[in-house]
């Protein structure tokens, strides 16, 4: 995998110190801004560009919000993704914070992956719930079966998901796989004359 052009010296300066604290709960954090904001000089030293985008799934009735965050030089990139549940139940919150609340984290998330971020003990590991769901066995040998069905590039259909095997596909990211795939087999198929 070919990585932005000084992505990895940008990773290697950046730091972001906890500098944030919880004094209830007694512990410290950082926030999305706080990355982004030491990120911006590295950024426009290393003549990179940081993008961070959301999208809302649906999984068994429960919605989740997939932010991604993307450095790129203009020829190449790279990406992390990172999740969140959106929480309607969480008392004495609007949805518009409850929504905010989710892709802060979520963001965070891809953030800290994407930028090597370390995942010591903070504010998140107290108030994660959950962990990424993945495919089911069957899920995945249906994704194999497709991909070979349409002698599809599994490694770019991997890196377009963000996993490294197709095991890992999250579950929340199965429909959306499997639409692609089904939609190139019926393209693949010719009419009868």
């Amino acid at each position: 995998m070919k990585t932005p052009k000084n992505a990895i010296a940008l990773i290697a300066e950046l730091k972001t110190p906890k500098g944030r604290k919880n004094s209830f709960a007694k512990f410290n954090y950082r926030n999305v801004e706080d990355i982004t904001q030491a990120a911006k000089p590295l950024l426009e030293k290393h003549k990179l560009l940081l993008n961070i985008s959301d999208d809302l799934y649906e999984v068994d009735g429960r919605l989740f919000v997939k932010a991604t965050a993307t450095i790129s030089d203009g020829d190449t990139a790279l990406s992390s993704t990172g999740y969140a549940e959106l929480d309607s139940s969480r008392k004495g919150m609007s949805m518009e914070q409850i929504s905010g609340s989710a892709s802060s984290y979520a963001r965070k998330y891809a953030l800290a992956g994407l930028l090597c971020l370390d995942a010591s003990e903070d504010s998140d590991a107290h108030q994660a719930r959950h962990t990424v769901q993945v495919i089911t066995s069957a899920q995945a040998k249906k994704l194999e079966s497709l991909l070979s069905q349409t002698n599809s590039d599994k490694d770019k259909f991997l890196k377009w998901l963000g996993v490294d095997s197709i095991k890992d596909v999250p579950k929340i990211d199965f429909v959306k796989a499997k639409t692609v795939l089904e939609s190139k087999v019926q393209t693949q198929i010719e009419p009868l004359q």
